[in-house]
């Protein structure tokens, strides 16, 4: 799933891009005005769909309002627009204009639109959205390369489009000239992974574990970066222990996030929320967050039955192995479930398990704190995302001041009233993050922003 969401850049372009440090920059938008609640695009001149017809206006309102469709239950959308938002799109074809028009604020609508969910879809695609899942439809695509075959569970091979202009001008510049083909294989064992890299099959490749040790030197570059946000969540129904704020506590109190880290091998961050440092508005600050003291937490847990359901997509379950023997040091009955991640979703994102906690393995690619919050707040599955029940008003009322902030300043002040909320009830548990090592090969390189790569940035050396 992450690589097909990395890859969709490569064939949807977006109306606009995020440099590091979230700043929004170009896409197939010029520029743009915004304000939190819409925004004006005025498209580049030129441009084309895959297939060579001219991309206007009216074909970029169409893509987005299909996108925005609830029908559609396309991911992304509460991102873009906000929960349960009802955006309208208008189209000035002379103009090369695009407008958003909110129904309530949402102060990340360019984040949102810069996300590869909210890809440009040309009307082909859009005509025969079914066929999009099977493979390759003939001008669908708006970004610079286009799907020319696809190996399911194998690969994919895309080419470079002649005279596209609308990529991605980040403030870093990787060296080399754009690839005309980008044979892309999916790997899954790493080692096998490394492999290919060390002999040239490959020139790039994506490792959580020891194998990117095997790159240091020797003309490889190896960017690293936050992966995955690990954070304890509970399950807050009526009757559950994780309704009672003691109980959430006690469990924080249990947990050492230092050791948690050294469970993945001790390079990630250990968070002070439920994003790291590198989210913008994140807290670093450690007050909010109840300390580990074990002693304390035994006085509530001593006897207690926890059950835990985790993912063992994440190095096999490890960091839940190492959250139910911490509990059980704290005089908890502690039992674990480690299951796959398709499982997982069913019983705990869906709300169909029976289950009290779980660590949330968050792939946060927005990078922001808003991509959490919106699996912690409104409705419950089925209805909504918040799959823990979390009834927090103080968070719920910071996070309207989120939404409608009009500058970072104000943004930055609602966020630490909506992390002091969180954090001070214990609705959540930071834990650390797992990283990334993108690695290059000697002939590649590449840019990682806000921690994630761009293949349309990719380059070929010499």
């Amino acid at each position: 799933m992450s690589s097909d969401y990395t890859l969709a850049r490569l064939q949807y372009a977006t109306l606009v891009n995020r440099d590091d440090g979230n700043k929004i920059i170009s896409g197939l938008a010029e520029r743009w005005e915004a304000t939190p609640t819409g925004a004006t695009f005025t498209l580049r001149p030129g441009l084309t769909c895959s297939d060579g017809r001219p991309l206007n206006a009216a074909d970029v309102a169409a893509a987005l309002r299909r996108f925005a469709d609830p029908a559609n239950g396309g991911a992304g959308v509460a991102m873009a627009f906000g929960p349960g938002a009802s955006p309208a799109f208008t189209a000035d074809d002379r103009a090369r204009t695009v407008t958003v028009k909110l129904d309530r604020p949402w102060s990340d609508l360019l984040v949102g639109l810069s996300l590869p969910n909210s890809g440009i879809v040309c009307a082909p695609g859009l005509k025969d959205p079914g066929a999009l899942a099977q493979g390759p439809v003939p001008g669908a695509g708006s970004g610079g390369y286009t799907l020319t075959s696809a190996r399911r569970g194998q690969g994919y091979t895309f080419k470079l489009r002649d005279g596209f202009t609308a990529f991605a001008d980040y403030a870093q510049k990787p060296q080399g000239t754009r690839p005309k083909t980008l044979e892309v294989s999916l790997v899954p064992n790493e080692s096998t992974l490394a492999n290919q890299l060390s002999t040239g099959a490959l020139e790039y490749g994506a490792f959580t574990g020891p194998d990117a040790a095997r790159f240091r030197g020797g003309g490889y570059t190896v960017k690293v970066a936050p992966l995955l946000r690990m954070f304890v969540v509970f399950n807050q129904r009526p009757g559950r222990p994780g309704a009672d704020a003691a109980t959430r506590r006690a469990v924080a109190q249990a947990l050492d996030p230092a050791a948690f880290n050294k469970v993945y091998g001790g390079r990630g961050e250990v968070m002070r929320s439920w994003s790291d440092s590198t989210s913008p508005c994140a807290s670093t600050d450690a007050a909010p967050v109840p300390a580990t003291d074990v002693a304390a937490a035994r006085k509530a847990l001593d006897g207690a039955t926890l059950k835990i359901t985790g993912t063992n997509a994440v190095a096999g379950g490890a960091g839940n192995a190492y959250v139910q023997e911490a509990l059980r040091a704290a005089g908890a009955r502690a039992t674990l479930r480690n299951v796959d991640n398709a499982t997982w979703a069913t019983e705990v994102l869906g709300a169909g398990g029976d289950w009290d906690l779980t660590v949330m393995a968050h792939l946060n690619f927005p990078g922001t704190l808003t991509a959490g919050a919106l699996m912690l707040t409104g409705e419950a599955p089925p209805k909504g995302r918040n799959f823990g029940a979390v009834r927090n008003a103080d968070f719920t009322a910071a996070l309207g001041r989120v939404a409608a902030a009009a500058d970072r300043d104000a943004q930055c002040a609602a966020w630490a009233r909506a992390q002091k909320a969180l954090l001070e009830s214990a609705d959540v548990v930071p834990l650390s993050t797992v990283p990334v090592a993108f690695v290059l090969g000697r002939r590649a390189d590449g840019v990682v922003v806000n921690g994630a790569p761009d293949p349309d940035n990719f380059r070929v050396k010499g």
